[in-house]
């Protein structure tokens, strides 16, 4: 079977926007019956009629134009493709954006934008750090070229690269009862008040899904929007929260113990993800092979919890 080629996507966009078949042949340097031909291809390849056409007039049929969304789209992320390529090939320089949770920032950002600055000083890195909920929207809409964030079970998302597994923590006062435990269970934190991140984060989100799966009723008194103010409310004295390791303080300083928490046991999954409807440019994809291979190497020390996942 015969497939819709690039020739055929160019010619139908290209009528579409201009509303006559001679406006779009002189634009692509075609002649007219040349791109009459290109449609009426395409339109016998994929079975529908994608344009209403008289002797005079030209109109988008109703599956024209949901059609010509998806042939815009693909034809400029293949043009976004081919000139970072150029621009990269001929100068050695480019230009790359990546999306990072909050929750992760910190800890990755800093080295990833270091070792790209040594391997690679002719690639600029925008970086942009955001909620789940925000990168997705960024990535859907290929605002940025590559995006570290947190497999969902909610949002078909599969992860191109995983990065690493980060399992939840009790954060508590080191005068708190249950800060001399060796573990912390669910059955065991509802006995207290919690502090936790407001609904709607995906942290926050991540953690009710666990413990409503067990039945598990916690007892939250604050919310807030902040991991610092949450850490001084637990320092305060006013509750306990719960973490993703990455996020947890560091119990050497003294002011709070870290403990783990099992059953349920809760952790997410960090990966890298690109940007939809387009190839990765080449400034992209040696972006996401420096951020794996920092992520893997011995010099990055992530906190007890945390596995890495990717391989240098």
């Amino acid at each position: 079977m015969i497939n819709p080629n690039l020739k055929h996507l160019r010619i139908f966009v290209e009528i579409a926007r201009r509303g006559s078949f001679r406006n779009a042949a002189n634009a692509l340097h075609l002649s007219e019956p040349a791109t009459s031909q290109a449609v009426t291809q395409l339109e016998s390849l994929i079975g529908v009629k994608l344009l209403d056409r008289t002797t005079r007039t030209v109109r988008i049929s109703e599956a024209g134009s949901a059609f010509l969304a998806d042939a815009e789209r693909l034809l400029e992320g293949l043009d976004y493709s081919i000139a970072a390529l150029r621009e990269f090939a001929s100068s050695g320089r480019g230009r790359v954006s990546i999306a990072c949770l909050s929750s992760a920032v910190y800890r990755l950002l800093p080295p990833v934008l270091a070792e790209m600055k040594v391997r690679y000083p002719g690639i600029d890195v925008i970086f942009l750090d955001d909620n789940m909920r925000g990168i997705m929207q960024k990535i859907d809409k290929a605002e940025c070229d590559v995006a570290i964030v947190s497999e969902d079970s909610t949002i078909k998302l599969g992860l191109s690269i995983p990065l690493m597994d980060d399992a939840f923590q009790v954060v508590c006062r080191v005068d708190h009862p249950l800060a001399s435990r060796k573990k912390v269970t669910g059955a065991d934190l509802a006995k207290y008040e919690m502090v936790l991140l407001r609904r709607g984060s995906g942290i926050r989100d991540t953690l009710d899904r666990a413990f409503e799966a067990k039945s598990i009723q916690l007892n939250v008194v604050h919310e807030t929007t902040q991991v610092l103010t949450l850490l001084g409310l637990v320092e305060a004295g006013l509750g306990i929260a719960v973490l993703p390791s990455l996020l947890c303080p560091d119990p050497a300083h003294g002011a709070v113990a870290v403990i783990p928490l099992q059953n349920p046991n809760v952790q997410r999954k960090l990966g890298l993800i690109f940007a939809s409807g387009r190839e990765p440019s080449p400034a992209a994809r040696l972006l996401a092979d420096v951020v794996q291979r920092t992520v893997a190497s011995t010099s990055l020390r992530v906190p007890i919890g945390v596995s890495k996942l990717a391989t240098g």
